[in-house]
């Protein structure tokens, strides 16, 4: 209610609201003392401070306090805008709220890495912008005369004499401009290149930025720029956050369903407990009813013998109204029983299949009947329609009634279903009754019939994943509407809050803008549109131009509210959305599966029944009992199918031994042809790969064992060299290659000019490769065959593709027509299509997008019906109210004729005459298809503010807009929008996301490993050691360097040196003084000197190669550093040259790279970075694959269109945006996949709007360049695009940066980087072998869970070893890989052997499962990390020898247990001469006592320098044992103190390293 005017003033209202706030400080203050007075304030557990949601209510209590006050004091008074905080007392009061809003809170720890991660890409790129754009925006076109600059141009220019951006027409000077948007938007200084290249990464407005860029500097490097900002910055790192939220909330889910199970298995107990009391007191009970019963019964039986001889001597005769009543006992009993037999038939139409149809037509009928409504339709059959629509109705009610009848008014409100009929039909009723008597207008509530509709999905095979999809969502229903009351909480606090900082400030000289905050209504619309993300840029240049501007710090001020709203709304709360609807799908599958593997056990169960029912008809018949006996086959050979691939292993390899000894191999079954044609192999080729064979694989194709074309034998010669020529290894290169030339030939074509010399020339190119693709097929064709037999060339489907295209381009070659021309190349744009089945990672990846799209159309059906039903709606309400004038001043189509002045800027003087035309806006709701386009628009965020704005001000049919006539109509667009964009949307994606992720686990045969072990394990089998240079001679100056170098201190310190060289980067500005500038510069020289001085002393310390070879960081470095002399050389010798000049100075900002290797967290964030993107190059591929074919076909049809002619601000086909060129489609369609105004451009493209010019081949102007094919063309683009392909961003993302909320005692591919760095401190030559004693140093060196961590004690150690078991070579080393092989195994624990007697077993299983996922690893690597025994061959391990100091410590310690029971007894007879035995000596006390004291062993086992005992280690172990069992006892039970005759000595780690330890004599 409060109302922001300007300059502080107050109306009478808020006035009021003042004084009502102190009541409501005194309540909030009465309910804190409450608390305080029953919990406590804070010193105790448990008290009022203690709790983070009463510290908050604490806060805004003393806030609004604050507040209050008579104070003049101007910080007291900026505390009133923190009131708004005093919604999130809501949160304190509402559980559901908290554990949302604790999973947010969790996922912050994780988050705080990613934030740092984009903070430095912010930083870095905001650098190197005002490197490469800083003062370059601050020129624009002006009238040499006037001085104005007109709008058209209104954005930079360049003066540079080359011109590669925009120069200036005659009678225009480039001259000094203020900026885009008020000079907000530049690279000037840090802050607002930091607030542009935000706004970039949010992708709203950054092509307008691309444009003056290249305006600017020119076409070159602007694109480059803008689009590794946007991939990078957008699309992969603020994915980061969905990928957190993604991992958090399914760790939370993870927590909850552990705690549903035990408390169901508790209350399971509780109940079996109470169920065993309550039956033994129900029979009990039991006993004595039945014994009262049975007395009752006697009685009751004597009873009626009485009453019988009593009536029948009495006589009873019936009078006139007891004969009346009978009359009308039968007459009721007559309508109660025909009632019944009536509701039982009612009750069976209900229920009967042909009702159901019946209403199901019904249905269908009517929604087409009200879909058929248009703008301008007759008004004759306007009547009819709503003479039918009144007839539906009536029919409706009837059915209503009958099933109403049928099953009662209780029963049928039971159904959910039925009280949404009920609400629809008096709804309609509703409707019908204001539209006849009140004059009013059709509201469109009747289309809410067409949900009826959903009951179709009951009876469609589609049902079954419905349900289960339906019961994914409803999991996940109760966190989703928390979600939303959580962030409808959020946008009422900005909402608040924008009030209380920019309320009444938006008052610009022109008019005051439509979104403001000068209400609470407009201000809660304005929040919600920054949360769409649609133009929030240009309600923050309001914001920041209201209060003073770019130059004014409280224009900084309002921009961190922005930053902090699209931070903490859009890309955490609305994540969360996403990240619930990934978490909640992730089990769709799993319950899809669940339930068929559930429905095919129960049809094998009807179906065994019915067996069995029919053995036992039958049992006598011999014939039936063979026939079940024949029946049962089929299932017996599915149980023998499950050893098939096992036996099929044994003969391929007996086949392989066969052909290598001349034999011929068995001949294949063409029925088992798989994969594709470029690499065709056989089944048993596959089963043969999979089970192991160490020979490689041979993709040798036999020919299909079919007459091709019913003349070609297999043995033909001319068949067998067709098939020898497609077969050959370089044949498919070969077409790629062609494949490629043909691509380039379209870029290059010129769409205006179809005969100009370079089109000419591509045609006679393309004579050549139509001529080769038609070879191709040809030989294809001879050697498979046409289409009849299996394996022929038709019946893969990517031979039809080829064919097709093939014979399109013999089409193209023999027509010459334009228009045959243009089908034709849009035709050969899918000849691209052929690369796919020719690269099979590349195919993989499209057959998870396809099968992806294949799971989410019953999620795509419910979508089209919900957008369908909003559309119709639409049309009953705003059909023919989308019409205006060019002159505002006209409202309606009679007034708006002749002409009138026009004033473009709102210049007086630069005035036009233009000719007043009525017409409507291009998104409208005249028809439902139109309609459905405007409503798909807007769940894309596109456009919708106009739309929401042209209906508020919509007032009525055939009448011109009026300002806020129907504002209650926002509602309309505002529920749309969250039940499409906000919950329908994330769910399509989340389906893409899931699903994706699950084709490539199945790909990846994950029954066997799953992802994180499959990862582990290809890691460690392939890592190799690296090598860290230490200089040998230990005295000399080099290892003195290298001690200086590799210091911690020296680290830091280049570290802090590159951090002020951050700075140093960061203090440029524009305008800058040539002081200030030259300061900056000698630092600059200054730091590169200090840089010199370390790689100096680098190269002493390592070498010259050992520096090259030994880090990638190291050549990094070097290679900046070559760049900082040639930035200081051509900065002075070519200072004109403002291209070389910035392009040489981004290697200043390369050094800040180098920051990223500062740190653990964010090393192993890059490290899994980059590992990540090893995933993206197929999906890059596939991405511009899309792009291409988009591109190829918007050149031919949308090329001819002209950029502009005229100048109109609101036509976006400009000459930068435009498809006249590949280059520039490329552009515009990258710019249409971030979402960025595609509507606009969709919109002047159709034949309405678009602007043709005269080509070269014209002689008139074109009037057919536009095409209503733009709808099509770019709905199915940026359905492809941002719904589908730009989504396996976000599945590589989440896929590989799980490890951010996994959790963390889980072994992750970003714990193996850090094993490899500290092995090389161990092995710094890189053998790739170290002592197995090293090895217990190693690990404690690294932090779990992956290593032991610093203070764990030697017999957990021990004990580790003993588990990873690797392989010791002669010299007491183990390798590298083995060890890692071994740690991960144990970590992970896979297939770890349960005893000694199943590590053969257990590893012979683990190098299976790793030859099946892994078929390339080398059969040699798997024996050296899994040794298998052999009778006669003995495999040295690790475990020995700690097992043998496991044994050897445990004998010490019930030693020093018997010592110690020992002294106990012996202690009060022997106290008055005995000396104790800890007064020995130190030695006699080890060798009596063996003491276990594991820190003190260390000294001993880890000493090197021990000369090796000569005996063997098991042996003295036996003999000590023997010793102390041959000892007798003192006393009876008392221990006797043992009697060492032998003498002996404990064992150390150095002899584990005698060659004599393994034989048993050392």
């Amino acid at each position: 209610m409060y109302k922001p005017m300007p300059k502080g003033d107050v109306d009478e209202t808020s006035s009021v609201l003042d004084r009502l706030e102190k009541f409501f400080i005194g309540i909030f203050w009465v309910e804190s003392i409450v608390k305080i007075v029953a919990q406590g304030f804070m010193c105790h557990h448990g008290s009022y401070l203690r709790s983070f949601w009463n510290v908050l209510d604490f806060f805004i209590v003393i806030v609004g306090t604050l507040s209050v006050m008579d104070l003049d004091t101007g910080g007291i008074k900026a505390l009133r805008a923190l009131r708004v905080l005093r919604p999130l007392k809501f949160i304190a009061g509402c559980r559901p709220l908290q554990v949302v809003m604790n999973s947010i809170l969790m996922a912050l720890i994780p988050l705080m890495n990613v934030a740092v991660l984009i903070l430095f890409f912010v930083i870095f790129t905001a650098i190197m912008g005002m490197e490469f754009f800083r003062g370059q925006f601050n020129r624009a076109c002006a009238d040499m005369h006037t001085r104005n600059i007109p709008d058209i141009y209104m954005h930079p220019c360049d003066t540079d004499e080359r011109g590669m951006g925009f120069t200036c027409p005659m009678s225009y000077n480039c001259t000094y401009w203020i900026g885009p948007n008020e000079g907000i938007t530049t690279f000037d200084h840090i802050g607002l290149a930091c607030l542009t290249v935000f706004q970039i990464i949010t992708l709203e407005g950054w092509t307008d930025i691309m444009y003056w860029s290249m305006d600017a500097i020119g076409k070159q490097l602007p694109p480059f720029f803008y689009f590794n900002i946007v991939i990078w910055g957008a699309f992969f790192m603020l994915n980061l956050v969905l990928g957190v939220l993604a991992g958090e909330f399914s760790k939370q889910r993870e927590k909850i369903e552990a705690r549903k199970e035990y408390l169901r298995k508790k209350r399971n107990n509780d109940f079996r407990n109470e169920l065993e009391g309550y039956e033994a007191w129900v029979k009990e009970g039991e006993r004595i009813c039945l014994n009262e019963s049975q007395t009752e019964a006697l009685k009751y039986n004597k009873g009626v013998d009485e009453n019988h001889l009593h009536d029948s001597d009495g006589s009873d005769y019936p009078d006139t109204k007891s004969r009346l009543s009978k009359c009308w006992s039968s007459i009721l009993s007559w309508l109660k029983s025909y009632n019944r037999d009536l509701k039982k038939r009612a009750q069976k139409i209900v229920k009967s299949d042909a009702m159901y149809w019946i209403v199901m037509f019904l249905v269908t009928m009517n929604t087409i009947s009200v879909s058929l409504k248009w703008y301008g339709m007759p008004d004759e059959m306007n009547k009819n329609m709503k003479s039918v629509e009144f007839v539906f109705t009536f029919i409706f009610i009837i059915e209503m009634t009958i099933r109403m009848y049928g099953l009662g008014v209780e029963q049928y409100f039971k159904s959910k279903f039925n009280t949404f009929d009920f609400t629809v039909i008096f709804a309609s009723l509703f409707e019908q009754f204001y539209v006849q008597f009140f004059d009013g207008a059709d509201m469109g509530l009747t289309v809410f019939r067409s949900l009826r509709l959903l009951r179709l999905f009951k009876v469609t095979r589609y049902w079954t994943d419905l349900r289960s999809l339906a019961a994914a969502l409803l999991n996940s229903l109760k966190s989703i509407i928390s979600l939303l009351f959580l962030l409808f909480l959020f946008l009422l606090i900005f909402a608040l809050l924008g009030m209380q900082l920019f309320g009444g400030h938006f008052v610009f000289a022109e008019q005051v803008p439509r979104v403001n905050f000068d209400s609470f209504l407009t201000a809660l619309l304005a929040v919600f549109q920054m949360l769409t993300g649609e133009d929030w840029n240009v309600i923050m240049y309001n914001a920041i131009n209201a209060l003073g501007g770019a130059k004014n710090y409280r224009g900084g001020i309002a921009s961190i509210y922005f930053i902090v709203f699209m931070v903490i709304m859009n890309y955490t709360l609305l994540n969360v959305f996403l990240a619930i609807a990934v978490d909640g799908l992730a089990d769709f599958d799993m319950v899809s599966d669940a339930e068929k593997e559930s429905e095919k056990k129960k049809e094998e169960e009807k179906i065994g029944v019915q067996h069995e029912l029919q053995e036992l008809d039958n049992v006598d018949n011999v014939e039936d009992c063979n026939n079940s006996s024949v029946r049962a086959l089929p299932y017996q050979n599915d149980f023998k199918s499950a050893d098939n691939l096992d036996h099929s292993i044994d003969i391929d390899r007996h086949a392989e031994d066969s052909e290598e000894e001349g034999e011929e191999k068995p001949e294949h079954n063409p029925d088992n042809w798989v994969g594709p044609r470029s690499s065709r192999v056989w089944e048993s080729d596959i089963r043969e790969a999979a089970g192991g064979t160490p020979k490689k694989l041979h993709h040798t194709v036999p020919i299909v064992p079919h007459p091709s074309f019913f003349i070609f034998s297999p043995t033909n010669p001319l068949r067998r060299f067709c098939h020898w020529i497609v077969n050959m290894r370089h044949f498919d290169n070969f077409i790629l290659f062609i494949i490629l030339l043909s691509c380039i030939m379209q870029m290059l074509q010129n769409p205006k000019d179809l005969e100009s010399d370079n089109n000419r020339f591509i045609e006679y190119l393309e004579y050549g490769v139509t001529v080769i693709f038609c070879l191709e097929m040809i030989l294809r064709v001879i050697d498979l065959g046409f289409v009849i037999h299996p394996g022929s060339y038709l019946r893969d489907p990517w031979n039809v593709l080829d064919a097709v295209v093939v014979l399109v381009s013999i089409l193209r070659v023999a027509v010459k027509a334009p228009t045959v021309k243009r089908l034709t190349n849009v035709m050969l744009s899918m000849r691209s299509l052929k690369s796919i089945n020719r690269i099979q990672k590349l195919k993989n990846v499209c057959l998870c997008l396809i099968k992806s799209v294949g799971s989410i159309l019953n999620l795509l059906l419910i979508a089209i019906l919900l957008t369908f039903m909003f559309s119709v709606m639409g049309v009953h309400m705003l059909e023919g109210k989308f019409f205006y004038c060019t002159d505002s001043s006209k409202k309606t189509k009679d007034e708006c004729k002749g002409y009138y002045f026009a004033f473009p800027s709102n210049d007086a003087e630069n005035r036009k005459v233009e000719q007043r035309v009525w017409e409507p806006h291009f998104f409208r709701f005249d028809n439902v298809q139109s309609a459905m386009l405007t409503l798909f628009t807007v769940a894309t965020f596109e456009g919708w503010p106009d739309v929401m704005t042209n209906m508020m001000d919509a007032s009525k049919k055939d009448m011109g807009p009026i300002e806020n006539t129907n504002p209650a109509l926002c509602i309309y667009i505002v529920v749309y929008l969250v039940v499409m964009s906000f919950f329908m949307i994330n769910i399509f994606v989340g389906f893409v996301i899931v699903t994706f992720q699950e084709k490539g686990e199945k790909d990846n045969d994950s029954e066997l490993l799953d992802r994180n072990k499959r990862s582990c394990i290809e890691f460690s089998l392939k890592v190799k050691p690296q090598n860290k240079y230490i200089p040998n001679n230990v005295q000399s100056l080099r290892y003195k360097l290298w001690q200086v170098v590799s210091s911690n201190f020296y680290t830091n310190l280049i570290m802090f040196i590159i951090f002020i060289n951050t700075i140093q980067l960061m203090m440029p500005y524009n305008d800058m003084s040539e002081e200030y500038e030259e300061a900056l510069e000698i630092v600059n020289k200054m730091l590169v000197a200090v840089f010199t001085i370390d790689i100096i002393l680098k190269l002493s310390a390592y070498g010259v190669k050992q520096y090259f070879l030994g880090s990638s960081w190291n050549v990094f470095d070097f290679v900046v550093l070559v760049g900082s002399f040639v930035d200081i050389m051509v900065s002075a010798w070519y200072k004109n040259n403002f291209m070389i000049v910035r392009l040489v100075k981004m290697f200043r900002a390369a050094r800040l790279i180098k920051l990223l290797n500062y740190g653990g967290e964010m090393r192993t964030l890059l490290f899994v970075f980059l590992k990540a993107l090893k995933s993206l190059p197929h999906v890059m591929f596939l991405i511009m694959l899309t792009f291409y074919i988009y591109a190829v076909i918007g050149m031919q049809i949308f090329g001819k269109v002209e950029a502009n002619p005229d100048g109109a601000s609101d036509y976006t086909i400009t000459r930068l945006n435009n498809f006249s060129s590949f280059l520039n489609a490329m552009i515009i369609l990258f710019r249409c996949s971030t979402g960025e105004a595609w509507h606009a451009i969709m919109r002047d493209l159709t034949p309405e709007r678009a602007q043709c010019g005269k080509g070269p081949e014209d002689t008139g102007t074109d009037t057919s360049c536009g095409s209503k094919f733009s709808e099509v063309y770019f709905c199915t683009f940026v359905i492809t695009s941002q719904f589908l392909v730009v989504n396996l961003f976000v599945s590589v993302i989440i896929d590989n940066f799980d490890y951010l909320t996994r959790d963390m005692s889980i072994v992750g591919l970003h714990h193996l980087n850090k094993f490899v760095r500290k092995w090389a401190d161990f092995d710094p030559k890189a053998t790739g072998r170290i002592k197995h004693e090293d090895v217990i140093k190693l690990l404690k060196r690294i932090s779990p869970p992956l290593g032991l961590g610093k203070k764990c004690p030697d017999r957990v150690a021990y004990m580790r070893m003993i588990g990873m078991n690797m392989p010791l070579l002669q010299d007491g080393t183990v390798e590298f890989t083995a060890t890692l092989f071994a740690l991960v195994r144990t970590s992970l624990e896979i297939c770890v052997p349960d005893g000694i007697n199943e590590v053969s077993k257990k590893n012979q299983e683990l190098k299976d499962k790793i030859v099946k996922t892994f078929p390339g690893v080398r059969p040699k690597l798997l024996e050296r990390v899994l040794p298998i025994h052999e009778e006669g061959k003995e495999v040295e391990t690790v475990a020995k020898i700690y097992a043998t100091l496991m044994i050897q410590k445990f004998y010490r310690h019930l030693q020093k247990k018997r010592e110690e029971e020992f002294q106990k007894s012996q202690q009060q007879p022997l106290m008055a001469g005995l000396r104790i035995t800890h007064e020995l000596s130190k030695p006699l006390k080890r060798q009596i006592s063996g003491e276990l004291d594991l820190d003190s062993d260390d000294d001993e086992f880890n000493n090197p320098n021990k000369k090796p005992s000569h005996l063997g280690l098991i042996k003295r172990v036996m003999n000590s044992m023997k010793d102390s069992t041959s000892t007798t006892t003192l006393g009876g039970s008392s221990p006797r103190l043992p009697n060492r005759t032998s003498p002996s000595r404990d064992i150390e780690l150095a002899d584990m390293n005698s060659p004599n330890l393994l034989s048993g004599d050392i």
